[in-house]
């Protein structure tokens, strides 16, 4: 506030791969991000997405993977060991279940494919994002948020962009067990190419709804910061998260919130770094 800094740029200046803002950054554009058509069969048991994707909704998804949840760090919105392209990629995606618990998934994206950027050529450079999974759930309805999912992933070189070709693995699992809490937990590694902000990383959390209106998110997470990307001799990063979120009108929500950092590879002279911000969302 009053400096006009974005929070991703301002926790991004600080650390390698916990970024205190991962969803609010300064690089916005006017732009139409996600255009694509999506297909389901048999009740949702089985279905596909193709045009321009968000992939972060495709790739290790989980159920605290929402900007509009308790949490604003990456290391628990999305994974820091894993590849990534832009939002608003060229791609196809492909997932069913082949029994009534299991379900298997594939994915391929542009992977120069850049925020904010309406630009169909890069897909030219035939580089690319992809990726296959397979879940668990212990009934079909509970799927979004009773699971447990292991993804496997590979990112081509950016011949153009100067950029190693890269590995990994991501593996999530999340629980409501009752109305009230839900807990998380979610690991990965890298090869270290792709540019990946981490070589590995861990994190596990709860939310839980207090009241009607109220709900509390705390997580801890882990990295081991990627030499390739950061510089070498780092010490791993820990970032602990707390917020309150207020829905204070159907419409008007408010999200105090309150990040403890140890080790910011950014701030070699600091030991501990404390964020504290709040996230205002007005739906319409």
């Amino acid at each position: 506030m009053g400096g006009l800094v974005a929070p991703q740029s301002l926790g991004g200046g600080y650390t390698a791969t916990n970024n205190t803002g991962f969803p609010y950054g300064d690089n916005f554009k006017t732009d139409l991000a996600i255009i694509n058509w999506k297909q389901t069969f048999e009740k949702s048991r089985w279905g596909y997405a193709v045009g321009r994707l968000a992939f972060d909704v495709y790739l290790d998804p989980s159920a605290v993977q929402t900007p509009y949840g308790g949490f604003l760090n990456r290391a628990f919105v999305y994974s820091p060991a894993l590849g990534t392209t832009g939002i608003g990629a060229l791609g196809a995606v492909a997932k069913g279940f082949v029994t009534d618990n299991v379900w298997v998934g594939a994915q391929i994206y542009d992977a120069n494919a850049a925020n904010g950027e309406f630009d169909f050529d890069t897909i030219e450079e035939g580089e690319f994002l992809k990726a296959v999974e397979i879940g668990w759930t212990p009934e079909f309805a509970r799927r979004g948020k009773d699971r447990v999912q292991f993804t496997y992933w590979e990112k081509d070189e950016r011949e153009l962009a100067g950029v190693s070709s890269g590995s990994g693995w991501a593996a999530s699992a999340t629980s409501q067990w009752n109305d009230n809490l839900l807990t998380f937990i979610r690991a990965g590694a890298s090869d270290g190419g792709a540019g990946v902000a981490a070589d590995a990383s861990a994190s596990a959390g709860f939310t839980y709804q207090a009241w009607e209106q109220r709900s509390v998110a705390f997580g801890v997470g882990w990295s081991e910061p990627n030499a390739d990307t950061n510089g070498a001799g780092l010490d791993d990063e820990w970032v602990v998260e707390a917020s309150y979120k207020i829905q204070l009108t159907r419409h008007f929500s408010l999200t105090p919130d309150i990040q403890w950092i140890t080790n910011p590879v950014r701030l070699p002279d600091e030991d501990d770094l404390w964020i504290v911000g709040v996230r205002a969302i007005l739906t319409l």
